[in-house]
């Protein structure tokens, strides 16, 4: 009997121990169920993007308004040399030209009087030389006297002299000399596209016009200029980084670097102008577009950053997700500090190299939230 009942106890106590062990394993959770890992399904890595934390080389200190406009190293504004009447017309706003393109078609009573004075002056220096050969031979004989050798020559001279201006004249229009006519070809001297027009067929034109004719650019670069806070003027210098955004291209940026600092404020703002050279090759930005320009400047020393919109708030806390899977992401609790309003600086929680969820992290916060 004794035995009997102390092998009941022992069955009782293990009974007790199996149970409180079962017991403990139904408040544990694999890994996948845990209140800081989430397991995403598949389906929904398409709404996550990941990048590497790295180390902020430099940080943002101004966002300013910014608008483009054209690069005045590559633009030109053409008027007529010419006084004449615009007979028509070969580029129109927006059109594509090359070296050498006609613009527009101008007839003129200046051309065709230049174009008359060339051929005067050439048949006048061609006949002062023919003279001038002559009376040479006759001098060699002695039948001419040396003061009409001497007046030949110097009517040569002057008939060279005066054909050289006329044809400088004719150069100077470009038009060159095809005869005594009066229709002269405006043409564009560099590769660009029109960007402004006043030319109108009929319309009068002459050289002291006020506004030009034509205004062609090469839009392959475009100025980004913007507006400088005297605060901000300590941190701006030739060749610090611009970065546009406008919102004719949402979530594109674009690099500019700036070229000119003015050297005096605009009383009425008290800022300065800066301008800085932003490549365009594909032409997608257009003068006069607006937008905002992110102001950098290089950090004293290198500290660690994510963006901003990688953050979220858990109670208290401020915590990212780090990626440790193809569709497995830990959520870690951060230490942050400063934030520009792009990224923010992580004081501990994260390592250099760590994959953290940029766009989603919202999603995988509620993810978390409605595990079993």
């Amino acid at each position: 009997m004794i035995q009997t009942a102390g092998g009941c106890r022992a069955i009782a106590l293990l009974v007790v121990a199996a149970g409180c062990r079962n017991a403990e394993a139904s408040h544990e959770l694999p890994p996948e169920q845990s209140d800081s890992v989430v397991v995403v399904a598949p389906a929904k890595l398409s709404s996550l993007s990941v990048a590497s934390v790295g180390l902020r080389t430099e940080r943002l200190v101004a966002n300013l308004a910014a608008q483009l406009v054209p690069d005045e190293d590559h633009t030109v504004r053409i008027s007529s040399p010419v006084t004449g009447r615009i007979s028509g017309l070969d580029a129109v706003l927006g059109s594509s030209v090359e070296p050498g393109s006609p613009l527009a078609r101008i007839v003129s009573g200046d051309l065709a009087q230049a174009r008359s004075d060339l051929e005067k002056s050439n048949a006048v220096m061609s006949q002062a030389q023919a003279t001038l050969l002559r009376t040479r031979d006759l001098y060699e004989h002695h039948v001419a006297a040396r003061k009409d050798l001497e007046q030949a020559e110097s009517d040569a001279t002057q008939a060279r002299a005066e054909a050289a201006r006329a044809r400088a004249r004719i150069e100077q229009l470009g038009s060159g000399y095809g005869g005594v006519t009066g229709e002269y070809v405006l043409r564009s001297p560099i590769r660009g596209q029109v960007i402004d027009r006043t030319a109108n067929p009929g319309m009068e034109v002459r050289p002291d016009l006020g506004a030009p004719l034509f205004t062609v650019s090469d839009l392959s670069t475009v100025w980004l200029t913007v507006n400088v806070f005297q605060k901000d003027l300590p941190n701006v210098h030739p060749g610090a980084r611009l970065v546009f955004h406008t919102d004719a291209f949402p979530g594109r940026t674009f690099e500019a670097r700036v070229k000119y600092v003015s050297n005096a404020l605009d009383p009425a703002s008290r800022t300065a102008i800066v301008r800085a050279t932003l490549p365009n090759a594909d032409g997608s930005l257009k003068t006069m577009e607006t937008g905002e320009a992110g102001l950098y400047v290089h950090d004293a020393s290198p500290v660690l950053v994510v963006p901003t919109r990688a953050i979220v708030t858990h109670g208290d806390a401020s915590v990212v997700f780090v990626s440790t899977g193809k569709n497995r992401f830990v959520r870690r609790t951060v230490q942050l500090g400063d934030d520009d309003g792009e990224s923010t600086v992580v004081l501990s929680g994260l390592n250099q190299g760590d994959r953290v969820v940029i766009d989603g992290s919202i999603l995988l916060e509620g993810e978390t939230q409605h595990a079993p």
